[in-house]
């Protein structure tokens, strides 16, 4: 098909094939009546076929994709399928109500309706035809890009380059503070929002056909059969952090899932939020073996690199690879640590060794990565339930493409973006250190903080909790018998009993006190609580577990708020709906009321504690306004007093809010270093990659134009041009241009990345630790950009795959050409635009809002 038809969508007078294409003779030709449907335009015509040829195939020459492979009788043209590609992409819009809207918009641009076969009255429902040809698309995207990918014999580190080349791009003259500094950083989570039923098909997808990015199941089985084989090794371990978590398994959640076969995704993807690997989790929960299965794949790709590994169970996840000796040969490559928020969800004796914030190495990573993922795949959630299993994963494998692509596009705004908010938080920290650097001591006048103060103290309190037993466990369990004695000894004050109350009220007193007996023997010789009289020890454990209480009733509510708060990326919105707002509203409602009972309680006891021990640090009161308020790493939490009285980190607020600033301080100077890498990765990897196209096309072109071409395909080419996929192409000359419009739309994507970063990345560059190489790298990228930019002065660097001259090959390669005038660019105008529409916004609204307060109040504001 002419390339002005494919544009246009108008429908030929003629159905002509390309030259040397067809074999039969005329008679062997015939006719077939079909409906060809367009964006604009719609009819029924006589389309030819023949023997030699597959009707498929035909219509593709003519313009059309089919809707069934054997005689089809309805074809939708190819800026049809390739509208609602692009169109699913962004919005993922039902086949249905595209093919709804499309009907209805051609019925209104037709003479007749078009029917079904067999009734005069009836419309044609084009769902299901229309369905056939977006899986033929498809299939045909996915064949397109195999050949890209394994002719230009790209590695598995290559691939992954292209994933993300922030993370996995070429590294060369990294200067790391410490040896483990990990080279790459990436989550871990599971989803259990995209389940499948097992009603709704019966198809079992061979592993040839999982997407590239899911793990086959046999990997998956061979991990948990040596998972399984190392359980004697795993028995004891019990974190005390891991009930705290909602994460899956297999009773929590058997009424949901028995109605599905695929209960949901476990996934992984990097910092920059770019989905990694998949694992599908096939009737069963969240089981620790998926972690490892991703863990053993990204290892054996990268042989050589230390990996960080967020994971809301991150804690538990290392005792058990440590337990059971899995990952041996690795395992000194890894560091674990616990997503940002989750890192509410555990104790603070845990959170010292795994919150990102306070260790070494994370810079400002926060780990939330699959939690954006996840909502940015949510609206394929209901489709997805009903479809067949093999389509839920390779949507889900397109739709995670996508989102690749958006992030990559925004790569060098996203490393400017953080390297600014890196900057904020180091000089911010750095005055809050100042400040307490001057803080002397008002009897000696000396210098009271210092940095290496601080950080002393920090591995003080990280030794003690990193060392500590079950004692303090135990501590907190005694603390509960009182506390549950004393609110049966008020209840049963209060409340007049029959005498069958009285004797089961004899009975728990009894349970109670031998409980109390038992408990206070367990602990009776940890020296866990410091030299108190006995009752005000009893008082400091029922405080200490008043405090433990708290925490679990304000994490309750914090989980129990999340769905309310947009995770998403900018234009992203929620989809809980009004019905699931008002659900998760009166959750809250009964947390709140819970988490006022509690600190109420709480600050009663904190400050009657306080009044009879007046020379001992107590536990600080809060207020409601100010719980809500509070960070996972807040000093409140610090459990310290109850055990370290007399150790400045668990007393001197002085000394934690240094701690904790300088750990800011060091995280977000992790955070600017690892900036710097990342962006001289991206570079790195995409002037590589910009040469080794333009080498592709030049030598593509020459190959092609050449009058005496050799047989021989030269070597360059040779696996690209007798790629498998290519093998029914009738002439050399037809694979030749299939290969040329492979890659020259991977070129014009490229160059479009290169263009969209260059305004951000130089910046990026200057403002972050020199590498030895930065001169080679910017002077390399300068050249390219300048030769795109030339491109598109002379109009060579067409969006159309295919629309490629020798001209713009020449410019690419640095030939010599006359001057353009190049337009003036303004790096300002777009930014000013959009200050201009937003002040106008907010003044159309700081009028709006006077005009009903004036209307509301009666009085002109």
């Amino acid at each position: 098909m002419s390339k002005d038809l494919l544009q246009l969508d108008v429908f030929p007078d003629a159905f002509v094939l390309p030259p040397n294409t067809c074999t039969c003779t005329e008679t062997a030709v015939h006719t077939r009546k079909l409906h060809l449907i367009g964006i604009t335009h719609r009819q029924t015509a006589d389309v030819p076929f023949c023997k030699c040829m597959p009707d498929v195939v035909r219509l593709v020459h003519y313009g059309y994709f089919a809707c069934s492979p054997d005689k089809p009788r309805t074809a939708f043209s190819i800026p049809v399928m390739q509208f609602h590609h692009f169109l699913w992409e962004t919005a993922v819009l039902s086949t249905y109500s595209f093919v709804k809207a499309l009907s209805t918009f051609l019925d209104s641009r037709s003479k007749l309706p078009l029917y079904a076969r067999g009734s005069r009255h009836k419309k044609r429902n084009l769902r299901v035809p229309f369905s056939h040809s977006v899986e033929l698309y498809s299939r045909v995207l996915q064949l397109s890009n195999s050949i890209h990918t394994q002719g230009l014999s790209l590695s598995t580190t290559d691939q992954w380059a292209s994933k993300c080349p922030r993370c996995f791009g070429p590294r060369e003259g990294e200067v790391k503070v410490d040896e483990s500094e990990p080279d790459i950083i990436m989550a871990l989570d599971g989803n259990f929002q995209q389940r499948h039923y097992a009603y709704a098909s019966k198809d079992n997808p061979p592993e040839s056909k999982y997407p590239h990015a899911f793990i086959p199941p046999s990997r998956i089985v061979a991990d948990a059969v040596t998972f399984a084989a190392t359980d004697s090794a795993a028995e004891g371990i019990d974190p005390p952090c891991a009930d705290s978590h909602k994460a899956a398994n297999d009773i929590r959640g058997e009424t949901t899932w028995e109605k599905c076969d695929d209960n949901g995704l476990f996934g992984s993807a990097c910092r920059h939020d770019i989905p990694l690997l998949f694992v599908n989790i096939h009737k069963t929960g969240e089981k620790l073996y998926y972690p490892i299965s991703i863990l053993n794949h990204v290892l054996s790709v990268f042989p050589q690199h230390k990996v960080g590994i967020l994971y809301d169970l991150g804690c538990q996840l290392e005792t058990h690879v440590r337990k059971r000796g899995l990952l041996t040969e690795r395992v000194g490559d890894l560091m674990f640590g616990t997503s940002v928020f989750h890192a509410y969800a555990h104790e603070w004796s845990c959170q010292v060794k795994y919150n990102p914030r306070l260790n070494w190495w994370w810079g400002l990573s926060d780990g939330e990565c699959l939690e954006r993922l996840w909502a940015f795949l949510s609206p394929l959630i209901s489709t997805l339930r009903v479809s067949t299993r093999l389509h839920r994963l390779t949507a889900i494998q397109a739709r995670s493409d996508y989102y690749t692509n958006q992030l990559n596009e925004s790569a060098a705004v996203w490393l400017s973006q953080k390297l600014k908010h890196a900057k904020v938080v180091h000089r911010v920290s750095r005055e809050a250190l100042e400040e307490l650097h001057a803080i002397r001591d008002p009897n000696t006048g000396r210098q009271l903080y210092t940095n290496d103060f601080f950080e002393q103290q920090w591995r003080d309190e990280r030794n003690y909790h990193l060392n500590s037993s079950t004692d303090e466990r135990q501590e907190v369990e005694l603390g509960r018998l009182l506390s549950l004695e004393i609110e049966l000894e008020q209840a049963w004050a209060t409340v007049p009993m029959t005498p069958e109350q009285v004797v089961n009220r004899a009975n728990t007193v009894d349970r109670v006190q031998t409980d109390l007996a038992a408990q206070r023997a367990r602990v009776a010789t940890n020296g866990v609580v410091d030299n108190l009289p006995p009752e005000q020890k009893d008082k400091l454990r029922i405080l200490w577990y008043l405090k433990t209480e708290l925490r679990r009733a304000f994490l309750s509510l914090v989980e129990e708020k999340q769905p309310l708060l947009r995770v998403c990326r900018a234009g992203e919105s929620s989809t809980l709906g009004t019905r699931g707002q008002q659900r998760v509203l009166d959750a809250l409602r009964k947390r709140a009321n819970k988490l006022k009972t509690v600190l109420e309680a709480y600050n009663t006891q904190a400050t009657e504690f306080a009044a009879s021990n007046p020379n001992r640090p107590a536990p600080p009161t809060i207020t409601h306004t100010n719980l809500l308020r509070l960070q996972a790493d807040d000093t409140f939490w610090n459990d310290g007093l109850f055990t370290n009285a007399n150790e400045p980190w668990a007393i001197d607020p002085h000394t934690q809010d240094g701690i904790r600033r300088l750990a800011s301080h060091q995280r977000s100077a992790e955070e600017i270093r690892r900036l710097g890498w990342e962006a001289r990765r991206l570079m790195r990897w995409a002037t590589h990659y910009h040469t080794q196209h333009v080498a592709l096309l030049a030598a593509l072109n020459d190959y092609i134009t050449d009058p005496d071409r050799p047989a021989n395909i030269p070597p360059l080419l040779d696996s690209l041009v007798n790629h498998p996929f290519l093998v029914n192409h009738r002439s050399l000359d037809d694979k030749l241009k299939s290969c040329e419009v492979i890659v020259h739309a991977e070129t014009i994507h490229l160059c479009t990345l290169q263009l969209d970063w260059n305004r951000d990345i130089h910046k990026v560059v200057a403002d972050t630790p020199a590498q030895t190489d930065d001169e080679t790298i910017l002077e390399l990228w300068n050249v390219q950009i300048n030769r795109i930019k030339l491109s598109l002065a002379y109009g060579f660097l067409s969006g159309i795959p295919g629309d490629l001259t020798s001209n713009q090959i020449h410019v690419l390669n640095g030939g010599a050409v006359e001057d353009v005038p190049f337009e003036d660019e303004d790096p300002e105008e777009e930014d000013k635009d959009e200050e201009t529409y937003l002040a106008n916004i907010e003044d159309i609204l700081a009028e709006t809002m006077r005009a009903d307060l004036e209307q509301e109040n009666g009085v002109v504001v």
